[in-house]
This record gives C-alpha cells, sequence and structure tokens, in this order.
C-alpha cells in the first residue's frame, strides 16, 4: 500500500500554463460566502482583469462548470467531478476505509482520514458512526488547520520554523467563543501534542462538537495523514473519550504503519 511521494521540482516558467493557474484561482474565487459573484468581482479575487475573468467564466459555463443569469456566475455540481477524480484515483485514501470501519465499530463513533494542505486540513476518508446522529465531515471538506483535531495533530509534526512560518502566515479567527486565536497559547497546544502523541479539541469549529486524532506515519517516520474520532462532547467527558478512543487510534496508526 505504497503512495508514491511527490517531488517539487524548480519547474521554468515557460513549461507552465498559465491559463490552467488563472482557470483554478477562478474556481478558487467562489467560497461559502460568496456563491454568487460577478466577472467584476471574480476579477478581483483572481487577480485578473474583468474580460479574462468573463471569458474564463463563460468557459467554466460552456463545459458545464459554471452557470449564469447573465450577470452573476455561479459554480455547479460538476465542478465536483475534479475532486472526485482525486478520490477515485488516489490508493491510500480508498485503502484505508477498512481501518477506520474497524476503529468506528470499536469505538462506535464517526472516524476520519485526513492530510495538510497548505493552510488547511481536508478529509479525504470517512466512515460514519452506527448511530442515527452521526458527527463529522464528508471527504472533500477543507477546514482552518488550527480549529481541526487533525490539523492540530499534522502542524505538531511539522519542524519548528515551519510552524512558525504557518502562524505568521495564519490569522487565527474564532469560529465559536472556545476558538484559541492567541498565537502563543496555540504553539503551547502543540507542543503538548508533541509530548502526548496525540490531540484533543472541544468547540473549535462547532459548538458541541470533540474531536480526537493521532499522527499516521509510513515506515519510514514519513509523516501521511492523521486519523481522528469526532464525537459529541455530550457523549462522555473529556477523559472518557480520552480513555476510550486514544488506544484504539494509536492501534489503528501502528497498523497501518504496516501496511503503508
Amino acid at each position: 500500500m505504497t503512495e508514491r511521494q511527490p517531488i517539487h521540482p524548480d519547474i521554468p516558467k515557460r513549461d507552465l500554463v498559465e491559463g490552467l493557474m488563472k482557470g483554478v484561482e477562478v474556481i478558487n474565487a467562489f467560497n461559502g460566502d460568496a456563491r454568487y459573484l460577478s466577472a467584476s468581482e471574480v476579477a478581483e479575487r483572481a487577480h485578473i482583469t474583468r474580460t479574462a475573468a468573463r471569458r474564463y467564466l463563460l468557459t467554466m459555463v460552456h463545459i458545464g462548470l459554471a452557470a449564469t443569469d447573465g450577470k452573476l456566475f455561479w459554480l455547479t455540481p460538476r465542478v465536483l467531478n475534479l475532486g472526485r477524480s482525486y478520490l477515485d484515483s488516489a490508493h491510500f485514501p480508498r485503502a484505508v476505509v477498512p481501518f477506520l470501519q474497524r476503529l468506528s465499530q470499536q469505538v462506535q463513533e464517526s472516524t476520519n482520514f485526513s492530510v495538510l494542505d497548505g493552510s488547511d486540513v481536508v478529509y479525504l476518508a470517512r466512515v460514519i458512526a452506527p448511530r442515527l446522529v452521526t458527527a463529522g465531515f464528508e471527504p472533500g471538506t477543507r477546514l482552518p488547520a488550527y480549529t481541526s483535531t487533525a490539523g492540530r495533530v499534522l502542524l505538531a509534526a511539522l519542524p519548528d520554523a515551519e510552524v512558525q512560518a504557518y502562524l505568521d502566515s495564519t490569522e487565527l479567527v474564532a469560529y465559536t467563543h472556545m476558538t484559541v486565536t492567541d498565537r502563543e497559547g496555540f504553539y503551547r497546544e502543540l507542543q503538548e501534542i508533541r509530548e502526548l502523541g496525540y490531540g484533543v479539541t472541544e468547540s473549535q469549529y462547532e459548538v458541541g462538537m470533540r474531536g480526537l486524532s493521532v499522527p499516521v506515519r509510513n515506515r519510514n517516520g514519513m509523516l501521511i495523514g492523521a486519523i481522528s474520532v469526532s464525537m459529541s462532547t455530550a457523549s462522555a467527558s473529556r477523559e472518557e473519550a480520552i480513555a476510550r478512543c486514544v488506544p484504539a487510534l494509536q492501534s489503528t496508526a501502528n497498523t497501518l504503519m504496516m501496511w503503508i
């Protein structure tokens, strides 16, 4: 179950397709706070001219990635195919599901596998708890890393210089009244996660939700991602959740290490 490791060469500018890069920026201009945008608004967000933005948007409409009423533009569900292509082609997110299923059965809670992508954590696989009311994030969901247990575990695994660069470039916005927004306090929490080998958060992104997470490494010690348990804070005390879930998470991570 070996994934190809990416390389990051210095690619000459002449070998880059600038139009593709700009097209991706146009798609990324849309988000939960900006579902409907004019060509001028897209131009401002993607740092291109209004004329270029309009051509990109009309091309997206032509191929079904966007729709328009003549003034505003919005993305269509076909955009999901772009992310689905990764999930269908990537081996590890699919291979980890049976391990998440066993973990979910053991702890009776929803489980996730996620990776760090820039300043966000991205959830790539999820197994729903065997109950009517479940908690967790769908595959493809992105969250600010500092608000997520998995994100904190993944950040804690980085060298200090990279952690500091993350803190210098990231605004810690409060999503709830409990979200940690103090940089020094957040850094101390990352140090504690390093010492403990696991992370626990409560009500950081959504009130009443708890996450527990451990890192997943391969046999060479390379960080692959993080596995997590998501639950309601009302389902158990913090101490009970740690006692029930952390050993199971660590055992699953150790088993995965032998397969990666």
